[in-house]
């Protein structure tokens, strides 16, 4: 792993470790094991290295999603297994850590809230990763509609926000109450989903 990608990667972790504002700069390079003027090599301020834990996210998801997504042959399909992720989208965290067995106090979409309140510049960027994903699931809704599987009448950008709402806020709550099965919550709201959508 390369020494930017390294240091990216080790503030994320401490973020989730140790939250947010708790988190130096001077902490994450002796967790890496350089010097503090050493992280300046890549990043002028902690600013910039939270852009660059923004870019890190958006880069490994996007090609999490594009091996989790591939050879799909229908919009169809493509709603199904969105739905599908919802237990893995839960716990985001292993993805962009490639690891399974760590628990941390907080969550990326914990640090999410935090850095779209810390700064404008960063509420941006993510309501942008979220646009971002509205489009695709809208192009998707379009193909459903031609292929008669979803109604005609339905917009397909209302019903992607839609949807977008009830994958991250499916995730949100099976993370605060565990006594939710979040396996069985994501296969009861596709089909509850279908049900409503499905052209007959």
């Amino acid at each position: 792993m390369e020494t930017r990608e390294k240091i990216v990667s080790t503030a994320l972790k401490l973020f989730l470790q140790k939250g947010f504002y708790h988190v130096s700069l001077a902490m994450i390079a002796a967790e890496v094991g350089i010097s503090k003027p050493a992280i300046y090599h890549h990043f002028q301020n902690k600013e910039a290295l939270v852009e660059g834990v923004l870019d890190f996210f958006t880069y490994r998801m996007t090609a999490w999603n594009r091996d989790y997504l591939a050879d799909l042959s229908s919009g169809r399909d493509y709603i199904n297994k969105i739905f599908q992720a919802i237990p893995i989208y839960k716990n985001v965290e292993k993805i962009l850590l490639e690891e399974d067995t760590e628990e941390y106090p907080y969550t990326y979409n914990n640090l999410l809230q935090i850095l779209s309140k810390y700064k404008p510049e960063f509420r941006e960027r993510i309501a942008r990763d979220a646009r971002n994903f509205r489009e695709v699931l809208t192009r998707n809704i379009i193909a459903s509609q031609a292929e008669g599987t979803i109604k005609s009448d339905i917009d397909p950008s209302s019903l992607a926000i839609l949807i977008h709402t009830v994958l991250e806020g499916s995730a949100f709550i099976t993370e605060l109450d565990g006594s939710l099965d979040v396996d069985i919550l994501a296969a009861d709201l596709l089909n509850i989903t279908w049900k409503l959508i499905e052209k007959k």
